[in-house]
């Protein structure tokens, strides 16, 4: 054998011996499976997470990530059971008052250096992140937000108030909902109204008051922690909601988010404080007539505001007593790469979730979504007002009573709008009623 061939076959001895060596160690790391439990249940939301999970799992093959769905209805009590019982899956999707909430039955861990590692890396909107933060630390991870803005049909304005400017402050609402809300066959009933709106005892009438309340300056805590309902600031807004009420669907005593919707996009609705996710179900039936513009604000005073939701993710002591935290660290760093984070916003629900961080926001792979780039000033507008939500009992840097998950439980906004909409109380005693649960939840 020549020492050609001889330097060629040891050469080759060698590479065999590590090929073989990475194998038996690629084959000797036992695979983790990781639990994940999220509240989204529409099958295209699963799908979504799923193809997350697909892209994590192929870079991370030694990691198993199982979802399991528990809806939103059962997400408190299946909680509390599992962390009595020491069953809770290792991670979960969150929102700040369920935060609060996993918070107080003593069920999570805090997640700073997660948190403080992600913002540095991809920056946090501030209003997003101090939703999560109570008692000195951040106890949640936000992974993306829902935003309600100001929607309208601008050729309803057009037609019937002669303009495709949508109002700008409450009091221009009052005066484009009346000429908004049309007999159009003058055959004695109503085919338009000029708003939209709810009544019912649920979080859909919590989150449509709260979008107004908001633009008024109202709170529930002031930044003591106090109770502060009952204020002039509220008076006013229930007052305002009162009024809007007057050209809306009577049935919408009953409703919550999805007959608001079906109304808006069957053109019996010419205007509400809404998702954008709206803007999926008209696209899908051809209808481009959608246009989203900032919460209008009182004539006076108030501020430039709207209610935003930002969902996240706990992480149980499940995890840590399972040795696991640091995989799921890793996952959850993961979905937060634009890229993939695209998949939990646009990818999930288009106009449903919106990015929370300046990375993602400035990523392509959000904007390229066949949906967001087919009404592109709803979602320039959506992304702006992601920037100035606010969402009750989360108004100061930090929770400042966790009661919140309580008086959130309770329904006690949507009773406040329920007793003067539906049961004729005077707006005053309605509010005072508010205040008075409010100190006893909390």
């Amino acid at each position: 054998m020549s020492i050609f061939r001889s330097k060629i076959f040891i050469l080759s001895s060698l590479l065999l011996l590590v090929l073989s060596t990475v194998s038996i160690v690629g084959a000797g790391q036992e695979k983790v499976e990781l639990t994940f439990w999220h509240h989204e249940a529409p099958s295209h939301r699963v799908r979504a997470i799923q193809n997350a999970i697909d892209a994590f799992e192929e870079e991370y093959p030694n990691i198993d990530v199982k979802q399991e769905v528990v809806s939103w209805g059962d997400a408190w009590s299946k909680t509390l059971s599992a962390v009595k019982a020491g069953t809770t899956p290792d991670f979960q999707l969150d929102i700040p008052d369920f935060n609060v909430f996993a918070s107080n039955i003593g069920g999570i861990i805090p997640v700073d250096d997660l948190v403080e590692e992600i913002d540095e890396e991809y920056t946090y909107f501030d209003n997003v992140l101090k939703m999560y933060r109570h008692g000195g630390n951040y106890w949640g991870v936000p992974i993306n937000t829902m935003i309600f803005n100001w929607i309208y049909r601008p050729s309803y304005l057009e037609k019937y108030v002669g303009t495709r400017e949508p109002p700008k402050t409450w009091e221009e609402v009052v005066e484009y909902a009346e000429d908004l809300t049309v007999d159009t066959d003058g055959d004695g009933e109503t085919d338009i109204y000029g708003v939209g709106l709810v009544a019912s005892k649920s979080l859909a009438t919590q989150e449509f008051f709260w979008s107004i309340l908001t633009t008024y300056g109202g709170h529930i805590y002031d930044e003591n922690g106090n109770p502060d309902f009952n204020t002039p600031e509220t008076i006013d807004a229930v007052k305002m909601y009162k009024k809007l009420w007057e050209y809306t669907p009577p049935a919408a005593t009953g409703w919550i988010w999805g007959e608001a919707e079906m109304n808006f996009a069957a053109g019996k609705i010419a205007m509400m404080p809404y998702f954008p996710s709206v803007q999926k179900r008209l696209y899908d039936a051809d209808d481009m007539d959608l246009g989203a513009a900032v919460m209008p604000q009182p004539s006076e005073g108030g501020q430039r505001s709207t209610l935003i939701y930002p969902n996240g993710i706990m992480i149980h002591k499940s995890a840590e007593k399972r040795g696991v935290l640091d995989k799921v660290k890793t996952f959850v760093k993961f979905i937060m790469r634009p890229d993939i984070n695209a998949m939990l916003t646009a990818g999930m629900e288009p106009g449903g979730f919106y990015p929370c961080t300046e990375a993602a926001r400035e990523s392509g792979a959000f904007w390229q979504n066949e949906y967001v780039k087919a009404f592109p000033i709803v979602n320039d507008v959506a992304m702006e007002e992601v920037q100035h939500g606010t969402l009750y009992g989360f108004t100061h840097e930090e929770v400042v009573n966790k009661g919140i998950g309580d008086v959130v439980g309770a329904n006690v906004l949507s009773e406040v709008i329920q007793r003067v909409i539906v049961q004729g109380q005077s707006v005053e005693d309605a509010v005072a009623w508010g205040q008075a649960e409010i100190e006893e939840l909390s």
